[in-house]
């Protein structure tokens, strides 16, 4: 389907030859930051639009349809989207229904007037508030290196006024701008002279007194001659009112008021192009909230224009906004766009037709990442206006131009822009036909000549669109798993109708309706819904209306055929594997069950409806239960036809518990590390084409490998080898000549601790502890390393005495004197008895016999004081026996 589908394709573009209005109005900026193009024809979206507006705003291109600048009643903006020097502090709002308006000067080309009406909350009860009231700035596009430059800003017209303002070309091909407050319309004249401060001021019987009912749009048709005004009244309660009024262009008199309607909350008006008919936008409002909203069409050329009223549209509740209906504006293509706060704007396709042919489309222009609000550019209404309704845009048809004017036209020559049609290319029939050679954009041109008002050259844009050409018949085929399998009734999902016949059409460019028989499909009424539909006979057939403009239509049979059969119960149970806590591998279901359909498309979902009519598709993305999970169901495809049904039963199986691993690479010239788990697994893959459980590399990196189980589930994992982190012994703690002796290795804060072990026999064993007790005393070679890698070492002496000695003659233990005292030659040892007795003073090379000048002493506890060359003194016991 269509992604944005435009179903229009009559684009009608005038200018009035006094004037040279062509595509002033080509661009727009509006909203927050949305923007549309229309040069093409077709609205075209514009991404550097600076506006941020409630409700009001303006635009102005050149004839050429480029763009000069934009504003929003308070900040003007060149055409490359910068403030434009001096265009700041404007005296209209951000949310004043229509805070702006930009008129041409008639006689200068460079010259533009931007008009400022403020916003409600501006002014206070006695209507005398501080509000700016309205207001007028001059641009001149000569000035700022041809980007412009506003020269004057902010001249006072009126002290107060209310949020609305419009303009027209005047009879004399000058300007009338127009404003309204409590009974009076104020018409100001636009001349190469510049603004004429002196309103024009009509008088009407209807009066609006209070300043808080001042919002809703004023719009004066495209011809000139009618003016429409909605009040939207909020005290003392929610109310609204629509007015029609006569407006004169030559003298810029409103009068003969008429009151169309009062029922709904108006806000937004608009005139079709050829003044023929008046739209407005209203919210319902009940007793104390505002319900749907509606869209309005009325008969402006009726004797009773309020009995012609006819509900464009009917907004459901959901997609209602609340306090304000949203402003309606014609555009270059002709069309009326309707805004409220949204990322879309709806139309009215034809707008110069009554009833439903109007053709209203919601939400069918795209504004991209940019987003409406209430307001739309309001412009010159001149500029819209168009002299003939086009009908018939088919190629081959009879494209009808049916000329109505106010005034009495003598004479037409049209030129449609078709040079292959030869001498058709040009007719003077008032209201003339035209079969157009080929698709495409015709540029059509019509000299009207009038006997009571100056000739004017009219140009239309009408694009000619080609009927599909589509295959006549289509069968869908669906599968039938109800409870009675064999009745050939199933539903089916049209988008697979859709699916088939957008890739016959070789693009995605149409819109598709369904019908039940053909009168329907022709008349274009009672469409089914293009999603889900229940057959009521096999082999059923549908008719498929398909276009791209609603009247280029083509009509295709679609026949829906239930296959019997196809139901496949509880087809299997599989072992299929767990991936995280919250998936399954749904791909290792579908191959699994597509072994057993060669040529098919396995695709699998939660439920037997979800495979029915294929929505919910899951993938192995896909969240899923794994504790509440024991049977999916597949559906099994053949194009888009469905061939089977069937459930699969399910023994989750968990993948390989083993996570990413690291391993440091040594740093001597040749080291390599061997990569390996200390888990089994079936099989191993590694990113260097290895199958073994265990690999040997030589450069640092990322290495890969998927391990399976023996239930065939598989996990990959990275194992991560890094160059040996540098490794530095701080400092190593000794506690010696204790009873417990203890050894403490302590790194530099900078090493990295990790996967560290230490050892105190030259490598010998390791241990993953830095601290070692109960040592004997000696020498000791310690070593840190990480991994494999050995990377620092010292050695150290654990000093000590013998507990005790025996010096019984039998040359065992007969002495007692300090371990290791090689390593202490110049340390002294003192002895005591147990009264502090001094009884010997030794080297420590030297050895003690258990005697005292030669006298034997008895068994017992001695004491004794070593003092080291560092000046270290220990002190301790030790016991003699006999």
């Amino acid at each position: 389907m269509k992604k944005n589908p435009l179903n229009f394709f009559c684009i009608l573009l005038f200018f009035i030859v006094s004037v040279h209005a062509q595509r002033e109005t080509a661009n727009w900026f509006f909203g927050v930051n949305a923007g549309l193009n229309f040069n093409s024809g077709i609205p075209e979206i514009l991404d550097m639009g600076q506006v941020d507006t409630l409700e009001g705003c303006s635009s102005i291109s050149d004839a050429n349809g480029s763009l000069l600048f934009y504003t929003d009643g308070v900040t003007v903006w060149n055409r490359l989207h910068e403030p434009m020097p001096n265009g700041t502090d404007l005296a209209g709002s951000l949310s004043s229904t229509q805070s702006c308006i930009i008129v041409p000067n008639p006689g200068n080309a460079n010259l533009f007037y931007i008009f400022t009406a403020d916003v409600v909350d501006a002014y206070n009860g006695n209507n005398a508030g501080p509000s700016n009231g309205f207001n007028y700035s001059v641009v001149d596009m000569s000035l700022g290196g041809g980007m412009g430059f506003v020269t004057t800003k902010n001249v006072n017209l009126l002290g107060s006024t209310s949020e609305k303002v419009s303009a027209t070309i005047s009879s004399d091909g000058n300007y009338w701008v127009v404003t309204h407050r409590n009974n009076q319309f104020f018409s100001f004249k636009v001349t190469a002279a510049g603004v004429n401060a002196i309103p024009i001021v009509s008088n009407t019987s209807n009066a609006v007194p209070d300043y808080r009912n001042i919002r809703g749009n004023m719009k004066i048709s495209p011809n000139g001659q009618k003016l429409a005004i909605a009040h939207t009244l909020f005290e003392p309660t929610q109310a609204g009112s629509l007015y029609l009024y006569d407006f004169d262009s030559t003298t810029g008199f409103v009068s003969n008021g008429q009151f169309i309607a009062d029922e709904i909350v108006f806000y937004g008006v608009e005139f079709s192009s050829n003044s023929t008919r008046l739209y407005a936008s209203g919210k319902a409002f009940g007793i104390n909230f505002l319900t749907n909203m509606q869209l309005q069409q009325y008969d402006v050329t009726a004797a009773d224009v309020p009995n012609t009223k006819y509900i464009v549209y009917d907004y459901p509740s959901a997609q209602v906004t609340p306090s304000l209906a949203g402003s309606l504006q014609l555009g270059l293509d002709k069309r009326i766009y309707h805004a409220l706060p949204s990322s879309k704007l709806s139309t009215i396709n034809t707008p110069n037709l009554l009833g439903a042919a109007c053709g209203f489309d919601y939400q069918s222009v795209d504004l991209g990442s940019n987003f409406a609000r209430f307001g739309l550019p309001a412009t010159v209404q001149s500029f819209y206006e168009s002299i003939a309704t086009i009908e018939n845009f088919c190629l081959g048809d009879q494209t009808t131009f049916t000329v109505t004017s106010e005034n009495t036209i003598t004479g037409i020559n049209w030129n449609f822009g078709d040079l292959a049609s030869g001498t058709a290319n040009t007719s003077t029939a008032i209201s003339p036909s035209h079969v157009f050679s080929a698709a495409g954009s015709f540029t059509v041109t019509a000299q009207v000549t009038f006997s009571n008002a100056p000739d004017q050259l009219f140009t239309e844009i009408v694009v000619i669109q080609e009927t599909p050409n589509i295959a006549p018949l289509f069968t869908i085929e669906q599968c039938d798993v109800d409870d009675n399998d064999t009745d050939g009734l199933s539903v089916f999902n049209l988008q697979e109708a859709i699916t088939v016949i957008e890739e016959d059409n070789g693009s995605d460019d149409i819109d598709i309706m369904f019908y039940e028989n053909l009168n329907d499909a022709q008349m274009n009424e009672n469409s089914v819904p293009n999603n889900f539909y229940a057959n009521t006979v096999n082999n059923q057939i549908l008719y498929a209306r398909v276009f791209s403009y609603i009247d280029c239509f083509a009509i295709t049979q679609v026949r829906l055929s239930v296959n019997p059969g196809s139901n496949l119960g509880v087809y299997d149970t599989i072992d299929v594997c767990e991936v995280g806590d919250t998936n399954i591998s749904i791909s290792q279901i579908e191959t699994t069950v597509g072994n057993d359909f060669p040529g098919a498309t396995i695709t699998i979902y939660s439920t037997r409806n979800d495979a029915l009519l294929l929505e919910n598709q899951l993938s192995d993305f896909s969240f899923i239960d794994v504790n509440t999970t024991d049977e999916l169901f597949f559906r099994v495809s053949y194009g888009s036809n469905c061939g089977f049904i069937g459930s699969i039963e399910l023994n989750i199986v968990a993948q390989p518990t083993v996570e990413d691993q690291q391993a440091f690479l040594c740093g001597d010239i040749g080291s390599a590390v061997e990569l390996s788990f200390d888990e089994n697994f079936s099989s191993y893959s590694w990113s260097t084409n290895e199958t073994t459980p265990s690999i040997m590399v030589s450069e640092v990196g990322t290495y890969t490998v998927t391990v399976t189980n023996s239930a065939g589930c598989e996990k990959e994992v990275n194992y991560i080898v890094v160059a040996e982190p540098p490794l530095t012994i701080d400092r190593i703690d000794v506690q010696d000549f204790q009873d417990v002796n203890t050894v403490q290795i302590l790194l530099t804060p900078e090493s990295d601790p990790e996967n560290i072990t230490y050892s105190i026999n030259g490598g010998n064993s390791f241990s993953e502890s830095n601290e070692f007790v109960n040592l004997y005393p000696g020498v000791y070679d310690i070593v840190v390393r990480r991994g494999e890698c050995s990377a620092a070492s010292e050695t150290i002496l654990v000093g000590g005495f013998p507990k005790f000695f025996t010096p019984n003659g039998d040359n065992i233990n007969d002495t007692w004197q300090l371990l290791q005292k090689e390593y202490y030659p110049n340390a002294t040892i003192e002895l005591y008895d147990r009264y502090g007795k001094n009884l010997n003073y030794i080297k420590a090379d030297s050895q003690w016999d258990g005697t005292y000048k030669g006298t034997l002493l008895p068994s017992g506890d001695y004491w004794y004081k070593l003092t080291l060359e560092s000046g270290r003194v220990v002190t301790g016991n030790v016991t003699l026996k006999r």
